[in-house]
């Protein structure tokens, strides 16, 4: 935690935890390069725009999917990969549908970097108490 602020008349305490100062950080940057950078533009021309809702999708979900059921993290993760598979093999197999095979990278991609940002902000609340 980050801890007390300092004024004239007292000390004040202020604690934000990890995953806090995390989503400040990527708040304050993205309003950053919105203000620079058409990002919807560049996503729809370099088909990221998908790939980026791919990715979102299954970092929620995997987020979502450890903190209700209460699995172990592992167990999580392997789950969400080949349900990404099987659902980008099931669109491959449709007619109307297309699986794509940069639709499971990045589906994998948000799993694992869920599975990394919950390991990070894990080790750094372990060591602030340290």
């Amino acid at each position: 935690m980050i801890t007390s602020i300092k004024s004239n008349e007292s000390l004040i305490n202020v604690k934000f935890s990890a995953s806090q100062i995390l989503i400040l950080t990527l708040l304050i940057i993205s309003i950053f390069i919105s203000q620079y950078f058409d990002i919807t533009a560049f996503l729809h021309k370099h088909h990221l725009f998908d790939k980026s809702g791919h990715f979102l999708g299954f970092l929620l979900l995997t987020a979502i999917t450890h903190k209700l059921l209460k699995f172990d993290l592992t167990t999580v993760v392997m789950s969400m990969i080949v349900y990404s598979g099987l659902t980008e093999i099931g669109q491959w197999l449709l007619g109307y549908r297309s699986g794509q095979w940069l639709d499971f990278v990045a589906n994998f991609i948000g799993c694992l970097s869920y599975a990394l940002l919950f390991k990070v902000v894990h080790w750094f609340k372990r060591t602030q108490e340290q």
